[in-house]
């Protein structure tokens, strides 16, 4: 496969990957913070931004794990046979 095309392929599923993985995490936290947490209560001002900052975190991180995986996959057939 063409290196540059392994490459688009992979960044557009990263990018897929952390859109799921930022829309999940925010959800989850959202419902534990306000379940177990904070409830109904007025919540400190410091949690849209420490929640903010994490769904950065996450959603960073699930796009290049997964693009690097797509990246080898990939790849893989012309590592082995080079």
């Amino acid at each position: 496969m063409n290196r540059w095309l392994a490459a688009v392929l992979a960044l557009i599923a990263g990018a897929l990957a952390a859109f799921a993985a930022a829309i999940a995490f925010t959800a989850v936290a959202g419902g534990f913070l306000w379940i177990y947490v904070f409830g109904d209560n007025p919540w400190p001002s410091w949690v849209d931004p420490a929640l903010g900052a994490a769904m950065f975190a996450v959603a960073l991180s699930a796009w290049a794990v997964v693009a690097w995986i797509m990246w080898r996959r990939l790849t893989a057939r012309r590592r082995q046979a080079g």
